[in-house]
């Protein structure tokens, strides 16, 4: 089996693998849309029974989904890109990994912002302790995101010195 044809069957792989995580990544955000608008329908149908402390805690509760389905878009948008291109460092990358870390930033700021309010709204009359909770998981996504913004960062700054690299090298052609 020749180098070439090696390269062509792993090429062919990775942008298999990227087509199915795309295509994951669109499920995921259909089941999330799929859920609130079943969420929704219970909520138009029960509006009657529903208390308004319960719309709030929903409204609250759901903040943060624009800013991860946003993520979760822009690496359906990733993931495609590598399954038409195949492995690519162009700024369409580092542009994707700076949206989705913004967004896992974003949600999960909002969820640290909100989660405290949801929790006083479930005590118990009297009873408080809900700002003494932690979100781990919403801490340690924040986190994440702002290490996807950091290598996108990366990326990009390698991408300017390859590029300079590359017109040097033209000019030491010419010269030469």
């Amino acid at each position: 089996m020749t180098h070439a044809s090696t390269h062509d069957i792993a090429l062919a792989d990775f942008r298999r693998r990227n087509r199915l995580f795309a295509a994951i990544a669109t499920a995921a955000i259909a089941v999330i849309a799929g859920i609130m608008a079943l969420t929704l329908l219970v909520v138009i149908t029960r509006w009657d029974a529903l208390a308004d402390q319960t719309l709030r805690r929903l409204a609250l509760t759901w903040a943060p989904t624009p800013f991860y389905l946003w993520a979760l878009w822009s690496l359906r948008g990733m993931f495609g890109a590598f399954a038409r291109a195949g492995l690519s460092f162009q700024p369409a990358l580092a542009g994707a990994l700076v949206r989705i870390g913004w967004g896992l930033l974003l949600g999960a700021l909002t969820t640290l912002v909100a989660s405290p309010f949801v929790l006083a709204m479930r005590a118990p009359r009297g009873m408080t302790g809900g700002f003494a909770t932690f979100n781990v998981p919403a801490f340690t996504l924040g986190i994440v995101g702002l290490a996807l913004i950091a290598t996108a960062r990366i990326l990009r700054h390698g991408a300017r010195i390859e590029a300079e690299a590359a017109s040097l090298r033209a000019e030491l052609e010419e010269f030469v």
